[in-house]
């Protein structure tokens, strides 16, 4: 009995909708980001600019991430998950109606900035909700959640925009990122730091651990090649005219990700 009860807290329903959030949350961009390039290309951008278009997200990132990860120690996870999450949809309808490449890039930055906010609290958020000592175990599932997105966005994001269009279809990711904003309104622990700690970290704001520097290194190095291939794979191999399923990619990554992570 007392191992079910200690279950049942670590699969709260509070952790439970963070988890299904999350995964709203990374289907939307992982849905999006495949279709990036070849849609700024119709609309006008040219290869050079279509490419700084697709990594605007990551240079958000590069620099809002430090900054998000001090004010997740000062402000509530659900504040910042929620604004995260309505820049997430705002930049993703954003992509719908844009007339031109230039507004697309402007609606890439303000997605970016959701996406730093939604990586960096949905992560904390979780693992201030389950137990120490089971964060480990929460955090594997919080990854299969990531992984599942992985898989199915891009395969049916690519599949899709091919029958209807990209405007249409990122009409999906859209709706993915505004599901994320209202499954977290029912999550009752907030993730509120104390006054204390919170006045103790107001007078500490650290842009960089030095420790971490090599470990960032190391992630950067795996990562990249990852986000170069998803973005380019998709105008690659029409312009190479090669008759594959490309969504199958991403599924077969999911999938090995997604062993990887039971086993580990």
């Amino acid at each position: 009995m007392a191992k079910q009860n200690d279950e049942e807290k670590v699969y709260s329903k509070d952790v439970v909708l963070v988890m299904a959030a999350s995964f709203f949350f990374m289907f939307s961009n992982m849905y999006c980001n495949p279709l990036i390039n070849g849609y700024a290309q119709e609309l006008g951008a040219s290869s050079a600019f279509a490419g700084v278009i697709v990594g605007m997200m990551s240079i958000v990132a590069m620099f809002l991430r430090p900054i998000a990860g001090n004010l997740t120690d000062r402000f509530s996870k659900y504040q910042l998950s929620f604004i995260g999450g309505a820049l997430s949809f705002l930049g993703v309808l954003g992509y719908v109606i844009t007339p031109n490449s230039s507004l697309l890039l402007l609606f890439r930055l303000i997605n970016g900035a959701g996406y730093v906010l939604c990586t960096v609290c949905m992560t904390t958020w979780l693992s201030y909700l389950v137990p120490f000592s089971h964060v480990g175990e929460a955090m594997s599932f919080y990854g299969i959640m990531n992984a599942l997105a992985m898989a199915f966005a891009p395969a049916v994001s690519i599949n899709l925009y091919r029958a209807i269009g990209y405007r249409d279809a990122i009409i999906i990711s859209a709706l993915s990122a505004l599901m994320m904003v209202v499954t977290i309104q029912f999550v009752g622990n907030r993730a509120k730091p104390n006054a204390t700690a919170r006045t103790a970290r107001s007078h500490h704001f650290k842009i960089i651990q030095r420790d971490s520097v090599p470990v960032a290194c190391l992630v950067a190095l795996f990562a990249i090649p990852y986000f170069a291939t998803q973005a380019d794979i998709v105008t690659y191999t029409e312009q190479r005219h090669l008759p594959i399923a490309v969504g199958a990619y991403f599924l077969i990554y999911a999938a090995v990700l997604l062993l990887i992570r039971l086993f580990l």
